[in-house]
């Protein structure tokens, strides 16, 4: 039948069902009216103890009593095939008379149930849960299809991907598995944060024990198994009626901990193809050659799962896990990795990534981007275990990715905001168009610019020197500090491996500073002085993709900075082009403070992290621990940046 409320469309009965509630509908409850009974029910259905009547505006409301007050004679039942409409429900009750129904005290809802009203809370609360449960719709013969359409849709979806916001079955490793661990959340509900597809959710699902039958629950976990599991194994009576009887003395919900321990899962294999692990025993305080040591133990890891663990041994060991990463599709391929206490990881046979000195995880972690081609290429990561706790944390996101997939045991750290009590609000480039940030950056000037390009790769630009002095990979920047705490302070890059090339002004003319060019400083408008300066910040401009060009002007000359993503030499990276103009030559520097090493090719080393390579025009020079180019008007140089 159709029930109308406030805000709320209709309760569609499919196969005597209810198949679907308006989202923005939900019950209220009033205090009690006369007692009344329904003459009318679905055929080949039982609605237990749910009648009806119309409040003094029109609209049709529903009782939830007890079983004895819906007759049962057969004279009592439609025909079959024919559904009561609403003047129907209403018609043979006695309805009340306008305002207010009788009753109005407090009530037993077992004895005197209340009056249930359509309205507008939203429905997806245990309080409708329980409502449609209480309902206790009964089918002649148990159809699991139903029972999930009517109590499990509005969480889970009638697809079982998960209505927005809640946790999903399909891909989910929840329902499969031993039934008795779906049995339990059915009976006594699930508390707390709970991972699900690779997502975590932090919500409650209500016990539905004490109002479904162990028919109803057999025949719903049944339907959920077979068509959002991969066709788990079917789910019977008798399996839930034990379960009943082992948990009756239970009174509150499980926890994902609680669960897993009791029934946990396969393990599942990861992206990790014929991994062995290597053990040494020793103590090493940086990474050993590992070629000269004489291993202790060497084993198989079938899953692909790295752990700690595997060496059996606490303290003074180090271990080597060679495998083949199974790179499911050509693109970007984001790794991080953090480890107590120290090691170092290979990808495609280049070392990405380490983590130096003895120390615990959370302030060393690294996230490197690289790309790789389809197919299984060659993977190595090296570990030494001190003293105290052993912990690794490995992980990837592919070119599709939107959560790491784990590769360790241990699941890496939730970020830099959430251990400051922040959630954290990642500011990142989307759909090929590079992000923003202007605000404060630590470890630059106040006049900062931040850019975060989609190959993730990131920099930023001071203002006030002329100069990117930061460069950098991974996350790009964390948005949760000036957003929320009024702007106050400095907020660092969300990436690792944050490179400082430079620190002061990076451009000037020939014969700066003159006075030609000046900028104004004083507190007061009388106190105005003009302050020669080498060179001026004139702004910058976006192309299509939001990637920017800085503005520089000096005495005879102008300069533009172009930088834009590209992949140099199988690398993420950046190509910046530098073009003078005017009729004065003007000089940059590149890098300062900075050991930059003249390598065969042509390129130089600024420290561990980053290259940078000439590709045309005017090749910069390197003197001390500065790097710079001198460029004539007219002129321009192109620089290739990679990361490593």
């Amino acid at each position: 039948w159709q029930v109308f409320g406030e805000k709320a469309k209709e309760l569609k009965w499919v196969d005597h069902v209810v198949e679907r509630i308006e989202e923005t509908a939900i019950l209220d409850l009033l205090p009690p009216a006369q007692a009344v009974a329904a003459p009318v029910r679905p055929p080949q259905s039982e609605i237990s103890g749910v009648t009806a009547r119309t409040d003094d505006k029109g609209r049709n409301l529903l009782r939830a009593g007890p079983r004895s007050r819906i007759p049962s004679t057969p004279g009592d039942l439609r025909p079959a095939g024919s559904l009561p409409r609403p003047h129907e429900l209403i018609g043979g009750f006695g309805a009340t008379k306008a305002g207010r129904p009788s009753g109005g005290g407090p009530f037993s809802f077992a004895r005197n149930p209340p009056i249930i009203r359509l309205s507008t809370i939203p429905m997806r609360t245990p309080t409708l849960l329980a409502l449609l449960a209480a309902t206790s719709v009964s089918f002649a013969a148990e159809d699991g299809a139903q029972v999930y359409n009517s109590l499990c849709v509005a969480c889970h979806g009638p697809d079982g991907k998960g209505l927005n916001g809640l946790p999903p079955l399909v891909g989910s490793d929840w329902p499969k598995g031993p039934a008795e661990r779906s049995i339990k959340i059915v009976l006594q509900g699930m508390t707390g944060p709970v991972d699900v597809a690779g997502k975590t959710y932090n919500i409650d699902m209500p016990p539905q024990g004490a109002v479904l039958s162990d028919e109803k629950i057999a025949a719903a976990l049944t339907y959920v198994r077979k068509t959002f599991a991969g066709g788990a194994g079917a789910v019977t009576p008798a399996q839930v009626k034990a379960v009943r009887a082992a948990t009756a003395a239970r009174t509150t919900p499980w926890t994902a901990a609680e669960l897993l321990k009791d029934h946990p899962f396969p393990p599942t294999r990861t992206a990790l193809v014929n991994l062995v692990g290597t053990m040494y025993k020793g103590e090493w305080k940086e990474l050993p050659d590992f070629s000269k040591l004489k291993p202790a133990q060497i084993e198989d890891e079938n899953t692909g799962v790295i752990s700690p663990a595997q060496a059996s041994l606490k303290d003074g060991f180090a271990m080597v896990w060679e495998a083949k990463f199974d790179a499911a599709e050509e693109g970007k391929y984001t790794f991080v990795f953090d480890c107590d206490d120290f090691g170092a990881l290979y990808v495609n046979g280049e070392r990405i990534a380490e983590i130096k000195g003895i120390g615990p995880v959370g302030g060393r972690r690294k996230e490197v981007p690289v790309l790789l081609k389809k197919g299984l290429v060659p993977f190595r990561l090296e570990y030494v275990e001190f003293a105290g706790q052993e912990v690794i944390q490995l992980g990837y996101k592919g070119p599709k990715d939107k959560e790491f997939k784990w590769l360790s045991d241990t699941k890496g750290a939730s970020g830099k905001a959430a251990a400051k009590g922040r959630t954290p609000i990642p500011i990142e480039a989307k759909d090929g168009y590079a992000a923003s940030y202007r605000n404060f950056i630590a470890g630059t000037t106040p006049r900062a610019l931040g850019f975060g390009f989609p190959n993730g790769t990131n920099l930023a630009y001071s203002a006030d020197n002329c100069a990117v002095e930061l460069l950098w990979t991974g996350k790009f920047m964390d948005g949760s500090h000036h957003w929320t705490d009024r702007g106050a302070g400095n907020e660092p890059p969300a990436g690792d491996g944050v490179v400082k090339a430079s620190d002061g002004l990076a451009v000037a003319g020939a014969s700066a500073p003159s006075g030609a060019i000046v900028a104004f400083r004083g507190a007061k408008a009388d106190e105005f002085k003009a302050v020669p300066v080498a060179a001026e910040f004139k702004g910058y401009q976006l192309d299509k993709n939001g990637n920017p060009t800085f503005k520089v002007a000096g005495e005879g000359f102008a300069l533009a900075d172009a930088w834009v993503p590209a992949d140099t030499r199988g690398s993420v990276g950046l190509i910046r082009t530098l073009t003078a103009s005017g009729d004065k030559p003007v000089t940059v520097t590149l890098a300062r403070g900075i050991l930059a090493v003249a390598a065969k090719d042509g390129a130089f080393e600024l420290g561990p992290r980053l290259v940078i390579r000439p590709s045309a025009g005017v090749a910069p020079t390197a003197a001390a621990n500065e790097l710079t180019l001198t460029l004539k008007p007219g002129e321009s140089a192109t620089l290739g940046y990679s990361f490593r």
